[in-house]
């Protein structure tokens, strides 16, 4: 049973989706409804060509006819990675707590509310997969950037799947990171740490793609990630907690 009905901003970065678009914005819509006090769900088109914009100007018109403003989209003129995806999301969140998921589908909804019964009061709550249907070559990597993040940014915390956090945090971290996938989430756990926040834990479930193939799993984006952890350790000289 979800502690708290929170006001939740549920961010929705999307590259090229447009056939797992229905489904995922779908599930997003209806977690919100059944789970928050308040709530939008937020989707970043970044730079689709597959037809994306047209199912989600669709979806937004039945989301949004009863003048809730339940779904949001917001459009990059050009492809700019998830990071930069994700920064706009959580830039443009209005809620008091943001989350996200990716529109592949592997982060089934409900897995969201685990990460809503781990909140407890924490300003971040991290999540680790039971198990991950990934082969061996991703495994191999996923495993050597966290070995990379614990030697260069003092990372000791697992950052495995998405996370929760108060949108008010962003305004004391200083946010650099721009181009690897998933670097603003390593980012906000090393600063949010390094600022003595209450982070928590949680372990959720994590699904096979519904369709297409991944765009960030492949060794180019581990070493930009690499050079984006000592941009981040440099970022860390002049933060300064919130007085």
């Amino acid at each position: 049973m979800i502690p708290f009905a929170p006001s939740l901003t549920i961010v929705i970065p999307a590259f090229n989706e447009r056939d797992n678009l229905p489904r995922v914005v779908g599930a997003a819509l209806a977690f919100g409804r059944a789970s928050c006090r308040t709530f939008e769900v937020l989707v970043v088109d970044d730079g689709s060509s597959d037809g994306s914009a047209a199912v989600l100007a669709e979806l937004a018109r039945g989301a949004n006819e009863r003048g809730a403003n339940e779904l949001r989209v917001v459009t990059h003129e050009r492809n700019r990675g998830l990071t930069a995806a994700l920064r706009t999301g959580f830039a443009g969140a209005t809620q008091e707590f943001v989350t996200w998921v990716p529109a592949d589908g592997q982060i089934p909804l409900p897995e969201l509310g685990k990460i809503l019964d781990a909140w407890n009061g924490h300003d971040l709550v991290l999540s680790t997969y039971r198990q991950r249907p990934d082969g061996v070559v991703r495994l191999v990597m996923s495993r050597g950037l966290r070995l990379v993040l614990r030697v260069v940014a003092g990372l000791r915390d697992r950052l495995e799947g998405v996370y929760l956090f108060r949108r008010a945090l962003l305004d004391e971290l200083q946010l650099v990171s721009d181009r690897s996938a998933g670097s603003v989430g390593f980012e906000i756990a090393v600063k949010a740490r390094a600022l003595g926040k209450r982070i928590g834990t949680t372990e959720i479930e994590c699904a096979p793609r519904l369709s297409g193939t991944s765009k960030v799993a492949n060794a180019r984006n581990i070493a930009q990630s690499v050079g984006e952890l000592w941009r981040i350790r440099r970022s860390l000289r002049t933060l300064k907690p919130r007085p």
